[in-house]
C-alpha cells in the first residue's frame, strides 16, 4: 500500500478519533445533566440560558461540523471507506465505495456490503473480519468485490479499531484500494519467473546431459612425442561413462592407455591427423566417422578443441538422426511422387483444388487451379475476392451469396460458374467441397473442375432432344396420316378393283390377272402400313409393367389364332410359364408373332409342331440371370449365318411369292424384348426347324 494511501488512512483515523472524543463528551454531559434541567428546557427563572445547555448546543454543533468535515474528506478520497460500530454492523460507506459497487447506502449498511463479495472469498473474509473484530486488532485482507458492471475486482481492505480518549471501543474504520491490475501484473510476472526458471532448469539439464547422456561422449587426450619432437600417439586422460558404454569397456580399463591400443581405427580414418593438426595449430576442428561393434554400425559427429598439447573430443551419436533423416528423405520422395501424381491427375481430370482456413482467411490453391483461369502457377496471391473478379459479371452476385451461405451453414453446395480466363475465353467451372476440422481449425476444402465440354455437350443434347421431340411429333402426325389418310386410297383401290371384276365378267384372263395383282399389291401395302404402325407403337413409353401370368397371355394368343391353328392342324406343347413383370399387350404381340411365324414357315404337307417352354439361365457374357422363353418348331428352318439379319426391318429370307409377310414381325419381337430390358436369339437349320428365344432379366420376376 503506497504512502499517499497510508497518509489518507491516518487522516481518516484522526478524524474518527476526534469524532469519537466529541461523542464521548456528549455522553459525559448527558450523564451529568439533572432531570430538572432537562425539564426546564435550559432556562433559569430569570429567562437566561443555562451554562449546561449552552455547552450542549456547542457540543452538538462541533459534532455536526466534525461529521460533515469527515464526510467531505471521505467522499473525495480516491479510496473506498467504510465505518462499523461496536456491533460489527457497518453504518457508513463513502462515495467511492458506492460508486464502485453501484449500490445505495441503505443497501450496503449492516451486512449488505457482503452481498458483493465473491462466493469463493466470502467465508475467508468473514472469518478474518470476525476474529480481528473480537480481538480488537487491526487487519488487512484481499478479496474480490463485485463492481457496478458485474465484474469482480481484487481489492485490498484494511480495518483499524477506534477508541475514545478514555478507552471506550467505538468500532472500526476501513479503507480499500482496487489492486486488480497489480494482482494480474504480479501473477503474470510470477508466471514469467516460473517459465524463466523452468527454462534455466532445462538449460542446466541440457548442459548436464552433454557430459553424461546416451548420445554424447567426452574424452581428453594428451599428445605423446617421439625423439624427433613429432606426435606419434595420444594418451587417454579422461572419458565419461558414455564413451565406455559405446565401446563396451570398463571405466578404469582405458584411463592412461594409448589411443593406438584402445582406438586403433582413428589411424585408419584420418582422425589421428586431425588431432595432431589441432594440437599444432590450436584451431578447433570437426569430423564425422563410423564405429562398428557386435551391435552394428554407429555414426558419430565429433568436434575437437585443443589446450596446449591436450585435445578434448566431444562426440555425439547421430546414428538415429541419420536413420530418421533417411526415413524423412524417403517420405519426402514419396510425398513428391504423390504430389506429382496428384498434380498430373488434376491436369488429366481438368480440375484444381483449394483449402481455405477460416480463422486466418488464408487460401491455398493447387497449381492447376491457376491454369484453369489462364494463369501460371503462383502468378497471383489467391483470395476469395481475386477469384470473384474472374467470374462472369452475371455470376458474381450469385457466387458471393453462395459463399456467404456456405460460411453460415458450413455446407458447400455444388454449383457451376462462368469464368473469363486471362486470354478472354469463357469456361464453366464446377465448384464442390466440404468443411473439415483439422487441429482445432475449421478448413473449407474443395475442387473446381472445368466442365465446359460437359455444359456444351449437354446444351447440344438439349437441342438434339428438342429436335427429336419435334421429329417424334412429326412421326406421330405421320402415323395418324398413315393410319387414316394413306390407307383410305388403298381401301378404295381394292374395293373398286373388286367391283370392276364383278361387273365385267367378260374381261380377258390377262385383264383379270392385272386387276388381281392390283388388289394383291394394295393388300400388301395396307398390311405393311399396319405393320409399321405396330412397330412404331411398340416403343411407346407411356405403357406400364404389370405382374402377369404368361400362361394366361398364351391362352389369349391361342384363342386369337384358333382358326389358323385348326386350318393348319397345329399341335402346341406348352410347359408351365412363370409370372413376370411385363407389358401385357406387347408380350401378347411377341408370342403371337413367334407362333404365327412358326405356322407360316411350316413344311408343306407336314402338320406344324410348336413347343413352348421357360427356364432359368445365366448368360456368362452378360453376367446376369434371365428367364429364357423359347418357341421351337419343325418348320423349314433357316441358315444360321442369317441370325444377325433375321431381326432387322424388312429382312426376308424367302420370296414374297413363297411366303406372305412384311418382314417386320421379328423386328417387332426384338423391340419388345428390348423394352423389357432383355434380348432375343434365334437358332435354325434348313429343313429341321427353328427356335426363337426371348431373354428377360430375373429382376423382373414377380
Amino acid at each position: 500500500m503506497n504512502a499517499s494511501y497510508q497518509t489518507l488512512q491516518n487522516r481518516i483515523a484522526e478524524l474518527e478519533n476526534e469524532l469519537a472524543s466529541i461523542r464521548a463528551a456528549v455522553r459525559d454531559n448527558e450523564n451529568h445533566t439533572q432531570p430538572h434541567e432537562i425539564a426546564g428546557f435550559g432556562v433559569d427563572p430569570q429567562g437566561n440560558v443555562k451554562n449546561e445547555d449552552r455547552n450542549w448546543n456547542e457540543t452538538q454543533a462541533r459534532i455536526r461540523e466534525s461529521e460533515e468535515r469527515f464526510k467531505v474528506i471521505a467522499n473525495i478520497a480516491p479510496v473506498l471507506i467504510w465505518l462499523a460500530g461496536p456491533d460489527k454492523l457497518c453504518y457508513f460507506f463513502n462515495k467511492g465505495w458506492l460508486d464502485f459497487t453501484g449500490r445505495t447506502m441503505e443497501q450496503e449498511n449492516g451486512n449488505g456490503w457482503a452481498e458483493g463479495v465473491h462466493a469463493e472469498d466470502y467465508e475467508r473474509c468473514l472469518q478474518i473480519y470476525n476474529t480481528k473484530f473480537d480481538a480488537r486488532q487491526e487487519f488487512s485482507m484481499n478479496y474480490r468485490l463485485r463492481r457496478f458492471d458485474g465484474e469482480y475486482r481484487w481489492i485490498s481492505d484494511r480495518g483499524v479499531p477506534q477508541y475514545t480518549e478514555s478507552g471506550v471501543f467505538l468500532g472500526y474504520v476501513g479503507g480499500c484500494m482496487d489492486i486488480h491490475d497489480q494482482m494480474n501484473f504480479a501473477e503474470s510476472l510470477e508466471k514469467e519467473v516460473q517459465n524463466r526458471t523452468l527454462q534455466l532448469k532445462k538449460s542446466e539439464e541440457f548442459l548436464q546431459s552433454i557430459l553424461n547422456t546416451t548420445s554424447n561422449s567426452i574424452a581428453s587426450y594428451e599428445a605423446v612425442y617421439d625423439d624427433a619432437g613429432e606426435i606419434y600417439d595420444f594418451r587417454i586422460l579422461y572419458s565419461n561413462e558414455e564413451t565406455y558404454s559405446q565401446y563396451a569397456m570398463r571405466f578404469e580399463s582405458i584411463t592412461g592407455r594409448m589411443c593406438s591400443e584402445v582406438y586403433p581405427e582413428i589411424f585408419k580414418k584420418g582422425v589421428f591427423e586431425k588431432l595432431v593438426k589441432c594440437v599444432k595449430t590450436g584451431k578447433p576442428d570437426a569430423y564425422v566417422t563410423d564405429y562398428q561393434n557386435s551391435n552394428g554400425t554407429f555414426w558419430f559427429d565429433a568436434s575437437i578443441e585443443s589446450n596446449g598439447n591436450r585435445v578434448t573430443v566431444t562426440a555425439r551419436n547421430i546414428t538415429e538422426e541419420l536413420k530418421a533423416d533417411l526415413q524423412l528423405n524417403e517420405l519426402n520422395e514419396k510425398l513428391k511422387i504423390q504430389n506429382s501424381i496428384f498434380n498430373h491427375s488434376e491436369e488429366n481430370a481438368n480440375f484444381g483444388s483449394f483449402a481455405l482456413t477460416l480463422a486466418t482467411n488464408k487460401l491455398e490453391c493447387s497449381d492447376n487451379l491457376y491454369r484453369l483461369v489462364g494463369h501460371l502457377p503462383q502468378e497471383f496471391t489467391p483470395s476469395f475476392d481475386q477469384f470473384i473478379s474472374f467470374l462472369h459479371p452475371g455470376d458474381r452476385q450469385r457466387a458471393i451469396r453462395d459463399g456467404m451461405r456456405a460460411l453460415e451453414t458450413k455446407n458447400l453446395v455444388q454449383n457451376d460458374y462462368r469464368v473469363i480466363t486471362k486470354d478472354g475465353s469463357l469456361k464453366y467451372l464446377r465448384l464442390s467441397g466440404k468443411f473439415i476440422n483439422e487441429g482445432g481449425r475449421q478448413i473449407m476444402i474443395g475442387a473446381m473442375q472445368d466442365v465446359t465440354k460437359d455444359i456444351q455437350l449437354n446444351e447440344a443434347l438439349r437441342l438434339k432432344n428438342m429436335e427429336l421431340k419435334r421429329n417424334n411429333e412429326e412421326l406421330a402426325s405421320f402415323s395418324y396420316v398413315a393410319s387414316h389418310d394413306l390407307q383410305e386410297p388403298l381401301r378404295k383401290i381394292r374395293a373398286f378393283s373388286s367391283r370392276i371384276l364383278e361387273k365385267q365378267p367378260h374381261f380377258s384372263d390377262s385383264t383379270k390377272d392385272y386387276f388381281n395383282r392390283i388388289v394383291s399389291a394394295a393388300t400388301r401395302m395396307q398390311k405393311l402400313i399396319e405393320a409399321l404402325l405396330s412397330y412404331s407403337n411398340t416403343g411407346n413409353s407411356e405403357v406400364s409393367f404389370v405382374d402377369t401370368d404368361l400362361n394366361k397371355i398364351l391362352e389369349d394368343v391361342q384363342t386369337d389364332l384358333e382358326d389358323l391353328i385348326e386350318e393348319k392342324n397345329v399341335t402346341i406343347e406348352v410347359s408351365r410359364l412363370p409370372v413376370l413383370r411385363v407389358i401385357p399387350l406387347q408380350f401378347q404381340q411377341l408370342l403371337q408373332n413367334l407362333i404365327s411365324n412358326s405356322i407360316k414357315y411350316s413344311k408343306p404337307h407336314v402338320p406344324p409342331f410348336i413347343k413352348i417352354r421357360a427356364e432359368m439361365t445365366h448368360e456368362l457374357e452378360k453376367g446376369s440371370s434371365y428367364w429364357k422363353i423359347s418357341v421351337s418348331d419343325n418348320g423349314i428352318g433357316f441358315d444360321q449365318r442369317y441370325e444377325s439379319r433375321i431381326f432387322d426391318l424388312f429382312q426376308r429370307l424367302h420370296g414374297k411369292s413363297e411366303f406372305e409377310g412384311t418382314g417386320i414381325g421379328l423386328a417387332i419381337c426384338k423391340k419388345i424384348a428390348q423394352n423389357h430390358h432383355g434380348f432375343m436369339s434365334a437358332k435354325g437349320m434348313p429343313g429341321e426347324g427353328s427356335t426363337f428365344s426371348v431373354y428377360l432379366p430375373v429382376e423382373m420376376d414377380a
